[in-house]
């Protein structure tokens, strides 16, 4: 059995896109282009803080959603360690905006806030129900998810500015990502690959050349060898006639 044409038919299909896809072009634009960190982050003011933003973490669930994972830091300058937040979202196939949640770290304190899913309600009490991917509800869970963590964030009795200002800067990251993930309704598609059929038969070969003998001086006689080119003969010229 010749397994070629299933071999490239996997080939083939892995190398299509999934249904979610996330425009990371678009979204790195939004913050100021992917200048840092070799390509891989964003700086830019916001609240009159400074903020690192790196590109997202993409993972695909096998049902063809997408899982997003993405940092955010906040930079405290050159002799203060930085602050580190992360941002969650789960999407559907169909490009629905399942879940969402967000982590802030200060100084060791790592501070949550309620996941949340549906129309504003926390996971606890919204199993098994959905946002739909219309604006106007995510922009709900997300007032939901940065409200829940802003007010956690309070009572740690924060006073520094940028820290403060952390939700609403990580928000500001969630409302730019969230246009940025688009659906791809006719992704493509594997097509087998056929080989041509086996006719049985044969391709004849051509013998290999072989190099003349190399001639060799009589068993008893001197082999002579010269170097440069061969001494050139003269042509053979007729007897002149004698002269009366």
């Amino acid at each position: 059995m010749n397994l070629r044409p299933f071999a490239l038919l996997i080939l083939i299909a892995s190398t299509a896109r999934a249904g979610v896809e996330v425009d990371m072009d678009e979204f790195g634009k939004s913050l100021g282009g992917w200048k840092k960190e070799g390509g891989k982050a964003a700086e830019y003011k916001f609240s009159q803080s400074e903020y690192r933003s790196y590109k997202p973490e993409i993972s695909r669930s096998p049902d063809g959603g997408v899982f997003i994972s993405m940092r955010v830091d906040h930079m405290r300058g050159m002799f203060s360690s930085d602050d580190h937040a992360s941002l969650e979202m789960s999407f559907s196939p169909e490009g629905t905006l399942l879940s969402a949640q967000a982590f802030i770290s200060i100084q060791e304190r790592r501070i949550s806030s309620d996941m949340f899913r549906s129309a504003g309600k926390s996971a606890a009490g919204a199993a098994g129900q959905a946002v739909g991917g219309v604006a106007e509800k995510a922009a709900r869970l997300g007032s939901d998810v940065f409200a829940s963590l802003a007010g956690k964030l309070l009572r740690e009795n924060v006073t520094e500015p940028g820290r403060v200002a952390f939700p609403a800067a990580l928000r500001h990251n969630y409302n730019l990502l969230y246009p940025c993930v688009h659906v791809v309704k006719d992704p493509l598609k594997a097509l087998p690959v056929e080989e041509p059929a086996d006719t049985g038969a044969t391709v004849p070969v051509k013998p290999a050349e072989t190099e003349p003998p190399k001639k060799v001086a009589p068993e008893g006689m001197i082999e002579v060898s010269t170097f440069g080119e061969a001494p050139k003969e003269e042509p053979h010229k007729a007897p002149e006639p004698a002269k009366p």
